[in-house]
């Protein structure tokens, strides 16, 4: 027995230089990690960015800083540098997946960026993370919005009128995606609604006109649309329910003006390129119908290949954790 305890002593005393020795390597590594973080805010308040972008992302190399990685994302973006900025963000993630600064910061980042896809990967997580608090709700159906899911984002919206009823914003919100999912009475009741809080809104003055429109309401539709013109002259949708409301009175020289206005705003969809095919028709040019339609039909293919990878997206299991570091 004592010789055990001799031994389990000299074990004792060898091991304590050893520790002692990895706190001093931990503390100096603090130091080190501190320092860093340091410096890059002294450099950035001197407006010294390109020292202040390299000193965090050392600390970001060295010391997998998720502190560093948020702070050199914000540099990046205020400098135009998108990938670059969704990369140290993404790096974020990786290294704080279940943080509510990590997860808002890339939400915001992509709505900002026009990259429906990931911010919504990031807002389903804090929807799930923190069910209460509905603005992550709001954001999350403004990302499926964007990602043309009006299904879900229906839902979404719902939620966050729910938790936070008679927000203007979200109103009008719900009303575009009820609008996508061909409910315009809803949507119509809804946008109104949101216009009575928020008078004068143009995108919501857009979205009510097209419901008008689709409703059969065509000079209440006209109305609103001019209404969303006179204060914003590039609103697209405005442009769509003008050309929309003289394709019906058979007006084709005006509608295609108007489509063609609504198309330059709004490039990337798919409804207009439709709405031009028709109106190419009722003016028979054949050939210009077909080149729409092919847009209208690759655009919707591409819409589609975006949902599938939001839907595929896998939101990682939420654990609690601190800070990030």
């Amino acid at each position: 027995m004592i010789g055990l305890t001799l031994v389990l002593l000299l074990m004792s005393e060898a091991a304590a230089p050893s520790s002692a020795a990895a706190q001093r390597t931990a503390a100096a590594a603090t130091r080190d990690r501190a320092t860093l973080l340091a410096d890059a805010s002294a450099a950035l308040a001197a407006g010294r960015r390109d020292v202040a972008k390299q000193a965090y992302k050392e600390a970001a190399d060295r010391f997998h800083s998720v502190a560093a990685l948020l702070q050199l994302a914000r540099l990046q973006s205020g400098d135009g540098d998108a990938s670059a900025a969704m990369a140290s963000l993404q790096a974020a993630r990786t290294l704080a997946p279940n943080s509510e600064e990590v997860l808002s910061a890339l939400a915001q980042f992509a709505l900002g960026a026009r990259l429906p896809v990931p911010a919504a990967g990031a807002l389903d997580a804090l929807t799930r993370m923190c069910p209460d608090v509905a603005q992550y709700h709001y954001l999350f159906g403004v990302a499926l919005l964007a990602a043309a899911d009006a299904v879900r984002a229906t839902d979404a919206l719902r939620e966050a009128d729910r938790l936070e009823p008679g927000r203007p914003l979200t109103l009008s919100a719900l009303g575009l995606a009820l609008n996508s999912r061909k409910q315009f009475a809803e949507a119509k009741a809804l946008l109104a609604r949101s216009l009575e809080l928020d008078p004068g809104s143009p995108p919501t003055l857009a979205a009510l006109a097209e419901a008008e429109a689709s409703l059969g309401d065509l000079p209440a539709a006209e109305r609103d649309a001019r209404r969303a013109l006179a204060a914003a002259p590039s609103e697209a949708t405005a442009h769509l329910v003008l050309g929309m409301v003289r394709l019906e009175e058979g007006r084709y020289e005006d509608a295609r003006e108007a489509m063609l206005k609504a198309a330059a705003a709004d490039p990337r969809s798919p409804k207009i390129d439709y709405q031009l095919s028709l109106v190419y028709a009722r003016l028979g040019d054949a050939a210009a119908a077909g080149r729409s339609l092919e847009s209208y039909r690759r655009k919707l293919a591409q819409i589609e290949a975006d949902l599938k990878a939001m839907r595929a997206a896998t939101v990682p299991a939420v654990k609690s954790g601190g800070a990030p570091r």
